[in-house]
C-alpha cells in the first residue's frame, strides 16, 4: 500500500513516540516508588530530634521564667509544653520486649514526669515559695537530664535500624536504574533500527534525486531519468524532474545562443558609453566663452593708447600667459599649482579691466599644491563671481580663495567665495541637479546668468573623479556665496 510520507513519518513518530513514553513511564514509576523509600528511611531520626527540641525548648523556658517570673516567659512556657506533650502522645503506652517500643515508653514516661515537676516548679513559683519553686525546678532539670539520656538512646535505635533500610533500599533502587537502563537502552536500539530502515527507504530516492539535481547545477543535462512508481511525494517530484530535464535538455542550445548574444551586446553598450562619456567630457571642456577674447582685446588696445607700453606689455603678457594655459590644459590633466597661477593671471587681467571693484585674497593652508584635477576649473568659478555676483558691486567686491584639508584626511577643499548677491536656495537646487542648463534663458534673465560655466565645472568635475560629491554651493550668514571643490586624493 502506497502510504503519503506524512502518513508514514507520523506513524513512525507515533510508535517511536508511544514506545519511549511507555519505557520512560515504568522507569519513573519505578524510581520514584524508590526514591520515597529512601527519604523516609530516616522519618523516625526526625521524629526523636523534634521530640528532643520541644524538650529543650520547655526546659529553656522553664529556666527563663524561674529566672525573669513575667507572663512573656510563662506564656511561652505553656505553648513549648504543649506541643511536647502533643508528642509524647504518639509514643508507646507501654513496656515491651521490643527495645524500640521500650525505649518509646521510657521516653514518654520521663516526659510526664518533667513536666509533671515543671508544672509543680511553676505553680510553687507562682504561689510566691521561692524555696519549694527552686527545689521542683532541680528536680526538673535532673528528670531533663534522664529524659535527654533516653531520647539520645532511641534516636540510635532507630538510626542504627534506618541505616539497615537505607541500604537495602539504596541496593532496590541501584536494580530499578540498572534494569531500567538497560531496557531503555534496548528499546532505543529498536527504535533507531526501525527508524534506519523506515527512513532509509523513503530518503533513498531522495539521495538519487540529490545527486542528479547536482550533475545538472554542474551543466550536465545527459542524467537518466528516473524509475520511481510508488504514487506518493517523491514519485511526483521525480516525475517533474523527469519533465524538467527533458525540457533543458530541448533548450539548452537556445538559453546558450540567447546568453552569448546578449554578452556581445552588454560589451557593446558598455563600448559605446565609454566613448559617450569621452565625447562629453571633450564637449563640455569646449565651452569657452568667446566673449571675454574680444573684451580682453579691447582692453589690451584701450590700454595701448592711454598708456605707456611697460603696462601694456605685462597686460599682453598675462593674457598670453592665460590663453596659453587655456589652449594646453583644455581637456587635459593639470595641478591646482598651475590651476592657481594661470588664475593670478587672470586676476590680473580682470583688475585691470574693473579698477578697483574687487580685491582678490588667497588663504593657503595646505602646502602641497600638485594634487591632479581637470584644467581650467577655477576661471569659470571665479568669472562667474565677477559678473553675477558683484554685479551691483561698484567697489568694495573681495573674491577669496581658500586651499585646506578636510577632517577627512583623503580629501582637500578649494573654496571661491565673494561678498556679492548670493544663489536664492531654488537657483542652488537647481545648479546641483544639473537642470540650470534646461531654464538658462529664464536665469539669465534673473541676473544669475546661463550657468554654462559652473555646470561645465561641476559636469567635468564629477566625470573626472567618477563620484557626485564633489561640489557644493553654500551661501555664509555673513551674506555673498561660497563655491566649494572637494579634490579626493585616493
Amino acid at each position: 500500500m502506497n502510504y503519503g510520507l506524512r502518513r508514514r513519518l507520523m506513524i513512525l513518530f507515533i510508535i517511536a513516540s508511544g514506545l519511549v513514553c511507555f519505557v520512560m513511564l515504568c522507569i519513573s514509576t519505578s524510581y520514584i516508588f524508590s526514591a520515597n523509600l529512601i527519604s523516609s528511611s530516616y522519618e523516625s531520626n526526625r521524629i526523636a530530634k523534634n521530640i528532643q527540641n520541644k524538650a529543650f525548648q520547655v526546659e529553656q523556658d522553664l529556666e527563663t521564667y524561674i529566672d525573669l517570673k513575667n507572663y512573656e516567659n510563662i506564656n511561652r512556657y505553656f505553648q513549648s509544653r504543649a506541643k511536647f506533650e502533643r508528642l509524647l502522645l504518639d509514643l508507646h503506652r507501654k513496656p515491651s520486649e521490643n527495645e524500640e517500643l521500650n525505649c518509646q515508653y521510657f521516653v514518654r514516661k520521663f516526659g510526664e514526669t518533667f513536666l509533671a515537676v515543671a508544672d509543680s516548679a511553676i505553680y510553687e513559683n507562682r504561689a510566691g515559695n521561692t524555696a519549694e519553686a527552686a527545689e521542683e525546678f532541680l528536680s526538673a532539670q535532673k528528670v531533663y537530664t534522664f529524659l535527654s539520656s533516653e531520647i539520645e538512646k532511641m534516636n540510635q535505635i532507630y538510626f542504627d535500624q534506618n541505616i539497615n533500610n537505607y541500604v537495602q533500599r539504596r541496593r532496590i533502587l541501584h536494580q530499578v536504574v540498572f534494569f531500567g537502563t538497560l531496557f531503555l537502552v534496548f528499546s532505543v536500539l529498536i527504535i533507531i533500527v526501525a527508524v534506519y530502515f523506515i527512513v532509509s527507504d523513503i530518503t533513498r530516492p531522495l539521495v538519487e534525486i540529490s545527486d542528479r539535481a547536482e550533475q545538472l547545477a554542474g551543466h550536465n543535462f545527459e542524467v537518466p531519468l528516473f524509475e520511481y512508481s510508488k504514487k506518493d511525494e517523491i514519485g511526483n517530484i521525480c516525475r517533474a524532474m523527469n519533465k524538467m530535464i527533458i525540457s533543458i535538455r530541448e533548450y539548452v542550445d537556445t538559453i546558450w545562443e540567447k546568453a552569448i548574444r546578449e554578452n556581445e551586446l552588454r560589451e557593446k553598450e558598455m563600448k559605446m558609453n565609454e566613448l559617450y562619456q569621452d565625447a562629453k567630457l571633450n564637449a563640455l571642456q569646449a565651452q569657452i566663452n568667446p566673449h571675454f577674447l574680444f573684451n580682453t582685446l579691447n582692453t589690451g588696445a584701450q590700454l595701448a593708447m592711454l598708456e605707456g607700453s611697460d603696462r601694456t606689455c605685462d597686460f599682453l603678457e598675462k593674457v598670453a600667459d592665460f590663453y596659453r594655459y587655456n589652449l594646453q590644459y583644455t581637456g587635459q590633466e593639470s595641478d591646482l599649482e598651475s590651476e592657481i597661477q594661470m588664475l593670478e593671471s587672470y586676476i590680473y587681467i580682470m583688475k585691470v579691466r574693473f579698477g578697483s571693484r574687487f580685491d582678490f585674497f588667497t588663504d593657503i593652508q595646505y602646502p602641497d599644491l600638485s594634487v591632479k584635477l581637470p584644467g581650467m576649473i577655477l576661471q569659470p568659478l571665479v568669472e562667474n563671481c565677477i559678473k553675477y555676483g558683484l554685479a551691483d558691486k561698484r567697489t568694495g567686491g573681495k573674491i577669496t580663495l581658500s586651499v585646506r584639508k578636510d577632517s577627512d584626511e583623503n580629501i582637500v577643499l578649494v573654496s571661491i567665495s565673494d561678498n556679492g548677491i548670493g544663489f536664492p536656495e531654488s537657483i542652488r537646487e537647481k545648479i546641483l541637479q544639473g537642470v540650470f542648463k534646461k531654464q538658462e534663458s529664464v536665469l539669465e534673465s534673473k541676473g544669475y546668468g546661463s550657468g554654462v560655466g559652473i555646470s561645465n565645472v561641476i559636469s567635468r568635475l564629477r566625470l573626472y573623479f567618477k563620484r557626485d560629491d564633489v561640489f557644493d554651493i553654500q551661501n555664509p550668514i555673513e551674506g555673498g556665496s561660497s563655491v566649494i571643490i572637494k579634490i579626493y586624493l585616493n
